[in-house]
């Protein structure tokens, strides 16, 4: 299977309990993010990680707009982050301290010293709403369980991994208790206590269908329709111009000034955008002429 090309989130439940899933696996989704930027391949991993984490919540939280995590701290990783929109589209970045050497094993905790993670809501009509974790333990999984023990207030397991070449998911998540199966009040222990054996090679080499029968031969599991996921980023001029605006007269004056033109980088895409006198004139009335 891994040469096969799936960006698929598939979910799932099970007959007469109270649990529900999902499996996310990504492989050129997860390549075109990574391969923006020359990263390490510890960072490739962790990012992985990331994508597969955001792919996860976008599709429990159901909002016409974009879902965030971000993660900051203050170790030689400043700030990490993805998104993903109700489109399915995804993009993501690392920014690190690149004066520093990269470790070939990443703990979250100590890259991100004293750092939180923030998950936020932004729909597109409607208020904004950000969550904030304290990053604690070695993995981000622990981060979003204890964030769901926060927000929803119902006991959810993740399970991530990556290699640079593909990013997977599990979720597992128990609802209210009227919705269990008279007589089957183990069944969370023991759902999740067999997720527990799952193995990265078969989070990111196995078909949703065939990693659950792996785990779940003897369960009458439920399958839902899948969702395809790609990269996508949501620059565009526009709205990179609107940024260049923010930067206010003066500055992007002494900007044309010294170079001639305003030129911007999209982070997560690497497109690149140029404004001219002529481009910025317009909203800059005198204020914005060099001559």
């Amino acid at each position: 299977m891994n040469n096969v090309t799936i960006n698929e989130i598939q979910r799932f439940s099970f007959d007469n309990s109270n649990v529900r899933g999902e499996r996310v696996l990504l492989n050129d989704a997860y390549q075109e993010i990574i391969k923006r930027k020359a990263y390490p391949l510890s960072l490739e991993k962790l990012l992985g990680e990331f994508v597969a984490a955001i792919a996860l919540l976008r599709d429990i939280v159901k909002i016409d707009g974009v879902l965030s995590i971000q993660a900051k701290g203050h170790g030689f990783l400043s700030t990490l982050m993805t998104e993903c929109d109700e489109h399915q589209n995804l993009r993501g970045i690392a920014q690190w301290d690149d004066s520093q050497e990269v470790p070939e094993v990443i703990s979250l905790q100590e890259v991100l010293k004293g750092g939180y993670l923030a998950i936020t809501i932004q729909p597109r009509n409607g208020q904004r709403y950000q969550g904030i974790v304290e990053i604690i333990g070695d993995s981000l999984s622990e981060c979003l369980e204890q964030y769901f023990s926060q927000s929803e207030q119902l006991p959810s397991r993740v399970w991530l991994a990556a290699n640079g070449a593909q990013c997977g998911g599990l979720f597992l998540q128990r609802l209210p208790a009227e919705q269990a199966k008279e007589g089957d009040e183990d069944a969370w222990d023991r759902l999740t206590h067999l997720a527990s054996t799952v193995k990265e090679d078969e989070l990111l080499g196995l078909e949703t269908s065939e990693l659950l029968h792996r785990l779940y031969h003897e369960e009458e599991v439920r399958l839902y329709d899948t969702k395809v996921m790609q990269f996508g980023c949501s620059c565009s001029r526009q709205r990179t111009l609107d940024a260049v605006m923010s930067l206010g007269a003066e500055e992007i004056r002494e900007l044309l000034i010294e170079q001639g033109s305003v030129k911007v980088d999209c982070q997560f895409c690497a497109e690149k955008y140029e404004f001219t006198e002529d481009d910025l004139i317009d909203s800059l009335g005198d204020q914005g002429q060099t001559h």
